[in-house]
């Protein structure tokens, strides 16, 4: 005790040490463990293979011989069945005994010639006799085998009679049973159940098999394809058998693990034999794996003590390496407790010396890291601030500027700089949809990726993010063609990888320090070039000419041709002419560009607008105008929309002008259709020659406008009018109608029935019955509303020629307000 006591009284107090020895210890344990479970898990698993494909190899060799044997039973007794002799008894209605003999003693001989052959029977039917091997001559009725006889005189059995599995109980034995398979051959299949019978015994059959294995548990089972059992050294009931079955054990040889029903796990190895193309057996032969593995559970007991030695053994070594590796350790720790202790005096000290030292360097650690972090980060702000101002600015004095240069640590030469700016295409789209942060975000990756695009030439560089939609580079390259190339090729890979198009400029070499600013606007200005380049284009300072352009006036010519085009409403002649414009217009600086393309299309505006009746929508301001092409970016964009604006408006133009004519044309169609209602020429063809048009032309656009054809309009103008004419006249109704053009009687009663659903006398009846009230009573306008279209009417028979609208009827007497009408229109003539 005096010894244990101090010894866990200093494990207590270094719980690192017990750590180390904890965990040294669960890792040897842990090993141990996964090594024991893997060896008996492979080796039993590696048994199990072998052992199931040595045992698959024996069934398989094992069904072969023995299908064999079983086809030999076959060939044999076909070959005997057709002796002469013994078919001529089977179907003879009579026979010697002698003959009975004979044929006794030659069943007697097949039945010897192979110790498998348990009987051989010969059925005449005619006699009703059985000739048998074993017994002789006996009755139909009274032979031991009658199991036989019921299957010949069943149809549905008598189809398999050829290999039967069943027991048959021998006679002289005291009905012994025994496991035989018959094979039956018939002389005169459905006549008669005249046949040779074979029986095999089974179990001389199965030797083979029997003798495969020195399993002591084993059984063996065979299955014909109908899972009738041929032959079982374990009985084995239909649910058995089923179950068997399930498990895809049919038509294959293989092996399996497989645990039957109220029965532990089992080694099940199958195979399948074809028996003449007869029959298919299924060989089963089932092991249990207690049995496979007995003698693998000694090995895993001896491995288990194995392992238990070495376990201790390591143990022991274990707590030795503890001990030296924890010293060191120990020592370490006892001298930055000390040191920290003295440094922040009164913190307490953690139980786990580990964690604690842990703890106090992860402490130095980031504190060290957030001042570093924090340099870094006022280093590079401070640095970017001074480039901004540096190009955005201007600076007192170059040697200021040479000392900012020292400070934020600026590797640039006091001359020969030039700036380049990488500018977003479609910026507008672009921040439209994402906040300023992620823009700056993407202006920050286009900074880096240009540094490591351009970090590989010779000539130093410094990018700064100016804001907004573009990026600026510091350089102290030259003009050159090749360096153009590399600032062209980083361009491209912010293409690649950020998905953003960027239009660079290269603007002209820098005088001194303190014109900085001016050239930085320079530059940028020169990325407006882009609206005659296209964008992401490559634009340097130095490849442009140095003299300004003129503005760009339309040619009188032309301005005719745009004044004809717009009265024919041809929009290809305008775009034609815009089109050849425009590719002067490319070889002007941005600005005369731009200006040139706004006077161009202020000519066409004012050109539309002269031969225009109604005033220009809001896109063909000044204003808007100006908005798309800023918009646009580039000349190829706004193309495009001022070609679709010019075309809409044409088009808007030719349709009113159009509609309008057409608004004319209609009311002098129908102007002349009611002065001409009494004419039978009356027809599309005569309006047609009246306005000078194709009949077909005219016929399209009378039913485009009005929804109705022209035929339709004359028919209902003309029924209108005879309607009229037959509830104020009592006239016969075939003049009326010839008087109003119609030449064919027939054509007149079907459309007036059809469009009335009536004959003309039923609706001279229907709107003329009596005073009083009643269908034919309406209201109606003053009687002097209703006069001919012509002015005209016969002052003989006072007829009137024809009405200019509906028929309004008052409730007056019918006949009166008729001799009115005719007496006021007649005066008023």
């Amino acid at each position: 005790m005096k010894f244990r006591q101090p010894f866990f009284a200093s494990l207590k107090r270094h719980p690192t040490y017990m750590k180390l020895i904890f965990y040294f210890v669960s890792a040897n344990v842990l090993v141990l463990g996964i090594s024991f479970v893997l060896l008996y898990g492979q080796s039993s698993k590696t048994l199990l293979e072998e052992i199931g494909d040595h045992s698959e190899s024996l069934l398989v060799n094992g069904a072969r011989n023995t299908s064999r044997l079983m086809e030999w039973a076959l060939d044999f007794s076909f070959s005997s069945s057709n002796d002469s002799a013994l078919k001529v008894y089977a179907l003879s209605d009579h026979y010697s005994d002698f003959e009975t003999y004979e044929v006794w003693s030659q069943l007697t001989d097949i039945k010897n010639a192979n110790p498998s052959i348990d009987s051989v029977y010969l059925i005449n039917d005619y006699t009703s006799t059985v000739i048998d091997s074993r017994l002789g001559l006996n009755d139909t009725a009274t032979f031991y085998d009658q199991d036989i006889i019921k299957r010949l005189r069943d149809p549905e059995t008598a189809n398999h009679s050829v290999l039967i599995p069943r027991t048959l109980s021998l006679p002289l034995t005291g009905n012994t049973p025994k496991e035989v398979m018959t094979i039956v051959r018939f002389y005169e299949k459905g006549s008669s159940i005249s046949a040779f019978v074979m029986n095999v015994d089974t179990q001389n059959l199965m030797t083979l098999l029997q003798n495969n294995s020195n399993f002591a548990s084993r059984s063996i089972t065979v299955l014909n394809d109908r899972d009738e059992t041929i032959f079982s050294s374990t009985p084995m009931n239909p649910q058995q058998i089923a179950e068997l079955r399930s498990h895809g054990m049919k038509g294959a040889s293989g092996w399996k693990l497989f645990q039957p029903q109220d029965q532990g796990e089992k080694l099940v190895v199958y195979a399948d034999s074809s028996v003449k193309g007869i029959q298919d057996w299924t060989f089963i032969e089932m092991i249990p794996k207690s049995a496979i593995l007995n003698k693998i559970t000694v090995l895993r007991d001896t491995s288990l003590i194995l392992f238990l030695v070495l376990f201790a053994a390591s143990l022991a070594v274990i707590i030795l390496i503890s001990k030296r590796v924890y010293s060191p350790i120990q020592e370490l720790i006892s001298r930055v407790m000390r040191q920290h202790q003295a440094e922040k005096p009164g913190l307490g000290v953690n139980a786990n010396e580990l964690e604690y030292l842990s703890s106090v360097f992860t402490s130095q650690h980031n504190q060290i890291h957030e001042l570093t972090e924090q340099w870094r980060h006022n280093k590079f702000l401070g640095r970017e601030r001074f480039l901004r101002d540096f190009l955005g600015e201007t600076y007192h004095s170059a040697a200021e500027i040479r000392a900012q240069f020292v400070e934020w640590g600026i590797d640039l030469p006091s001359d020969e700089l030039s700036v380049a700016i990488f500018r977003i295409d479609h910026f507008a789209e672009f921040s439209g949809v994402y906040p300023e942060k992620d823009r700056r975000l993407l202006r920050f990756a286009m900074s880096n990726i240009i540094q490591e695009s351009l970090q590989s030439s010779r000539h130093k560089l410094q990018t700064v993010d100016m804001g907004d939609d573009h990026v600026a580079v510091v350089l102290s390259a030259p003009l050159s063609e090749e360096f153009a190339k590399e600032l062209q090729v980083a361009g491209q890979l912010i293409q690649q990888y950020l998905s953003v198009g960027t239009t660079v400029a290269w603007g002209r070499t820098l005088p001194g320090l303190t014109d900085m600013h001016e050239v930085y606007l320079e530059t940028y200005d020169l990325t407006q070039e882009r609206f005659r380049f296209g964008h992401r284009s490559l634009i340097v300072k130095e490849w442009l000419p140095a003299a300004p352009g003129e503005l760009y006036h339309l040619p009188v010519s032309q301005e005719r041709q745009i004044a004809q085009a717009i009265l024919k409403g041809d929009a290809a002649v305008i775009l034609e002419v815009l089109r050849s414009a425009v590719v002067k217009l490319r070889e002007l600086p941005y600005f005369e560009c731009k200006m040139s393309l706004i006077t161009l299309f202020m000519d066409i505006r004012r050109l539309i607008q002269e031969h225009s009746s109604q005033p220009l929508p809001s896109s063909w301001g000044l204003t808007s105008i100006e908005k798309q092409i800023i918009r646009q970016e580039t000349m190829d964009n706004v193309m495009p929309w001022m070609e679709a604006l010019i075309t809409r408006t044409l088009e808007d133009i030719t349709a009113a002008r159009s509609q309008s004519k057409n608004i004319a044309l209609i009311g002098q169609v129908d102007q002349f259709i009611e002065s001409h209602l009494t004419d039978p020429n009356l027809s599309a063809t005569m309006l047609a020659d009246h306005l000078g048009l194709s009949v077909n032309y005219f016929r399209s656009l009378y039913k485009a406008e009005t929804t109705q054809s022209i035929t339709d309009k004359i028919s209902e103008k003309r029924l209108t009018f005879i309607c009229q004419e037959l509830i104020a006249s009592d006239s016969p109704i075939e003049p009326i109608v010839q008087h109003f053009g119609f030449s064919s009687l027939n054509t007149f009663y079907s459309s007036f029935k059809k469009v009335y659903g009536m004959t003309p006398a039923q609706y001279r009846k229907k709107y003329r019955a009596g005073d009083g009230g009643g269908e034919g009573v309406r209201q109606v306008k003053p009687i002097h509303s209703y006069i001919c279209a012509q002015r005209r009417c016969c002052p003989k028979s006072h007829e009137m020629a024809a009405w200019d609208g509906p028929l309004f009827w008052s409730k007056i007497n019918v006949n009166t307000w008729v001799d009115a009408a005719r007496t006021d229109r007649c005066s008023n003539r």
